[in-house]
């Protein structure tokens, strides 16, 4: 069974090292009594945050000839660093 919400209250509320020694087991064994007590309770605390909103096409649009415009100028200048002909 794992604690209540006034348990991991009395156990946030105590001193360090003088928390009650039946409360620190359990919650030495008990991973999600432990996520309670670091991340508290409830559905807010578990829930993901929302994602950003993509780019919109022109974005991903200049993204593209943005990153196909240094391509071609990598290519360019390994062209002029190697010399013509070769």
């Amino acid at each position: 069974m794992c604690l209540s919400d006034q348990e991991i209250a009395s156990l946030d509320a105590a001193v360090p090292g003088q928390a009650p020694l039946a409360l620190a087991r359990h919650l030495a064994s008990c991973e999600r009594c432990q996520v309670r007590a670091l991340f508290g309770s409830g559905p807010r605390s578990m829930r993901r945050k929302a994602l950003p909103e993509p780019p919109t096409v022109g974005r991903a649009l200049l993204y593209a000839v943005l990153v196909l415009g240094a391509i071609a100028a990598f290519f360019w200048t390994l062209r002029m660093l190697v010399g013509p002909g070769r």
